[in-house]
């Protein structure tokens, strides 16, 4: 086994050896799918940060190498060219700039699933935009850039899943980067 070429250097502080870092990502379940590498990134337990931004068409997922409880808070620095940034962890799904509707704040799978909040899921196109999603046992909160756009009371307990940032619907998303804090069940502090 040889490393993937796009991981870089930096990454390989993080793991043993290459193909120990292979191997976490095959059996974690939260690998990145893509045909072609087309970028570099910092790579660790806990995040994913490309100075140029990691870019997704397609089916590309980007996928935390580990898997997460709750509590965790989630920063997400991306931008989409049009539609469709997508992301999930306590959701199967949440949309931003859904292709049907880009003003609908798009929920589906999970505790909170079906709860769409109509304008509250639109943001700026070819523009990063800062995500904190913040996952508590008992609950789930969504700002964009520091604006509170869903809130939802629920059972979260059970989530061990890694965080993925996606596009859809032929929309091109490009992300900065991906990170996890992990929290103390009384600690709700940003990164």
């Amino acid at each position: 086994m040889s490393l993937p070429s796009n991981v870089t250097h930096n990454a390989m502080k993080t793991f043993a050896t290459p193909a120990a870092l292979l191997c976490v990502l095959i059996l974690s379940g939260c690998s990145t799918s893509s045909d072609k590498p087309r970028w570099s990134a910092d790579l660790t337990r806990n995040s994913i940060v490309s100075r140029h931004g990691i870019v997704l068409t397609g089916n590309d997922r980007l996928s935390t190498p580990n898997t997460f409880r709750p509590p965790v808070e989630i920063k997400i620095v991306a931008q989409t060219d049009s539609t469709n940034l997508r992301m999930a962890y306590a959701t199967d799904q949440i949309i931003f700039n859904w292709e049907v509707d880009r003003e609908q704040l798009r929920v589906d799978g999970g505790p909170a699933d079906g709860c769409h909040k109509s304008g509250l899921g639109s943001i700026p196109i070819k523009k990063d935009v800062t995500i904190r999603w913040i996952v508590t046992p008992r609950s789930q909160s969504v700002y964009v850039d520091d604006d509170l756009r869903f809130e939802h009371l629920g059972d979260y307990s059970k989530i061990d899943r890694c965080v993925t940032v996606f596009p859809a619907v032929d929309s091109r998303v490009v992300v900065k980067s991906l990170q996890v804090k992990e929290l103390t069940d009384s600690s709700h502090s940003p990164f």
